[in-house]
Parts: structure tokens; C-alpha cells; sequence
């Protein structure tokens, strides 16, 4: 075999294994973005990354209330209505894609993917 048939063997042999690779892992295929919206009154007032550690105060139509973002899950603390459902559901992690309802203040959060749904 010929010194130029190696390389051209070579060559051949790594395009197919980086085309394996490729397809496999696209790397122009990201994940799917998860975003969680805090809505009050079908309006959107918040859109936050559940991986990222926060608090927003948000302003609902019977008082106030908290949503706390902690270790990729989020919950609804220090709220303002009279059975305190939407604190007693606890943490919500984004998988569960589980909304949380607050009937009294018009608020609802709840799970986007890419942030089109």
C-alpha cells in the first residue's frame, strides 16, 4: 500500500467516525430549555430558570406572596389568602409540571418548555 492510499484511508476513517459521533450527539439539538412563568391574570410577570436559586415577591389580586426557586425546585411562601393552598403544596420540581394555583390572588405558576408552550 501507498504512502498516499494510507492517508486517504485515514482520512476516510475519521469523517466516518466523526459522522457517527455526530449524529449520535447533534450538537446543533439542544435540550429543551425549562422556564416556569408566574402568571397573574393570564399575564406573564416573571419567567425564571428553576436551576437558579431566587425569590420574586409578586402582587396578586387578594395580597402578596413569595415564590422561592431553591435546588432546581420552587414553591409559594408568605402568601396573602384565606386556606393557604398554594403554600401547602410544597415544592414543585419542573418534571412534576404540576401548576401551582392561587384562586384568591389570580396567580398560577407553571412549567414552559423552550418558552413556547
Amino acid at each position: 500500500m501507498k504512502k498516499t492510499e494510507k492517508i486517504i484511508i485515514a482520512v476516510l476513517l475519521a469523517a466516518s467516525l466523526l459522522a457517527v459521533f455526530l449524529m449520535k450527539n447533534p450538537f446543533w439539538k439542544k435540550e429543551p430549555e425549562i422556564l416556569v412563568t408566574i402568571e397573574h391574570q393570564g399575564k406573564v410577570i416573571y419567567e425564571f430558570d428553576p436551576a437558579k436559586d431566587a425569590v420574586y415577591h409578586v402582587h396578586g389580586s387578594y395580597g402578596e406572596l413569595d415564590v422561592e426557586v431553591k435546588d432546581g425546585k420552587y414553591r409559594v411562601t408568605n402568601e396573602t389568602c384565606p386556606n393557604h393552598i398554594c403554600a401547602n403544596m410544597g415544592w414543585v420540581s419542573p418534571e412534576e409540571e404540576l401548576p401551582i394555583v392561587c384562586m384568591p390572588n389570580e396567580v398560577i405558576v407553571l412549567v414552559k418548555h423552550d418558552g413556547n408552550e
